[in-house]
């Protein structure tokens, strides 16, 4: 007969025993993806699927023509500084390159290109939270990285250039940090905010876009800090039907204009450098017309002396 003290004993043993038994399974693991085959995946999307949540995928430099749909927790990293070594190219340009649609999800140091369809994107952060887009190359896409009805995520170090529509756009999507990206060269506007709240933009360069560098629409109580604004053909920024956006320390310089007048009453800005471009006062004369015209006034005046 087993007595008090050896019973107290076997359970203890059993629940050690049990705890072992379940906590090992919540161990991460790391996967790895080479296009090659080297490695047990040879495809991003098949690592995705066979990976646990909290695992971490790390991908091999080359080419990976694929389109990838993200649906638990987990850390997609490129095996490599340079993300131009890791590419994630489209393999329906229709559709998202990267379509994360779980929380917590970290994408890191690839380049993203060639999604084309209507509303695409790169990377695209479906209703969801406290992701992680850092370091990565956004380039030839429709949009570079959509944000939508989501919360708490980073985009941090990303270059995102020559998109057909808008570098970043984030749509009813509150509490986001936008920091230290570069959005370079895209054919409309660089950041679009529409129905967008209490989001943080800073240290970030938008340069050389073909609309504005950053339109809010109907956005409220951002804070948009220390980024470079320069250079972008319509608009530095534009704020519409938007209010408690605060704006200071930005530099501002050679755009149409730099920050729109109408509807930023009670908006809060103060201590950005802003330069618009000179618009010229007179229309541009060539240089033919203007030796025509400065002939003009030199006979006139010699016919005035000699009367």
């Amino acid at each position: 007969m087993v007595d008090s003290k050896s019973r107290e004993t076997i359970c203890i043993l059993v629940i050690l025993f049990f705890l072992l038994t379940t906590t090992s399974t919540v161990f991460a693991s790391t996967l790895k993806v080479d296009e090659n085959g080297d490695e047990k995946y040879s495809t991003i999307q098949e690592a995705v699927n066979n990976a646990s949540r909290g695992d971490t995928i790390l991908v091999s430099p080359g080419t990976y023509v694929e389109n990838i749909y993200i649906d638990k927790k987990l850390a997609i990293k490129a095996n490599s500084e340079y993300p131009s070594d890791v590419i994630i190219q489209a393999a329906r340009m229709e559709e998202h390159v990267l379509h994360i649609k779980a929380d917590g999800v970290t994408i890191s140091g690839f380049t993203v290109k060639d999604a084309g369809g209507p509303e695409k994107t790169g990377i695209y952060l479906d209703s969801v939270k406290n992701c992680n887009i850092s370091n990565n190359v956004l380039s030839d896409n429709q949009n570079g990285i959509g944000v939508s009805s989501s919360t708490g995520n980073i985009l941090i170090g990303n270059n995102i250039n020559s998109s057909r529509w808008v570098g970043i756009y984030l749509e009813r999507s509150n509490d986001n940090l936008l920091d230290n990206n570069s959005i370079v060269l895209n054919d409309r506007d660089g950041i679009d905010f529409e129905a967008s709240n209490n989001n943080l933009l800073k240290n970030n360069t938008i340069n050389l876009n073909k609309q504005n560098g950053i339109s809010l629409i109907s956005s409220n109580s951002n804070r948009i800090s220390n980024n470079t604004i320069n250079s972008n053909d319509q608009l530095g920024i534009l704020l519409e039907e938007s209010s408690n956006n605060t704006l200071n320390d930005n530099s501002i310089l050679n755009n149409s204009k730099g920050i729109n007048i109408e509807g930023y009453a009670d908006n809060h800005v103060y201590d950005n450098y802003i330069v618009d471009k000179e618009a010229p006062e007179i229309p541009f004369i060539n240089y033919e017309s203007t030796l025509f015209i400065l002939g003009i006034v030199f006979v006139s005046l010699r016919i005035r002396r000699k009367i």
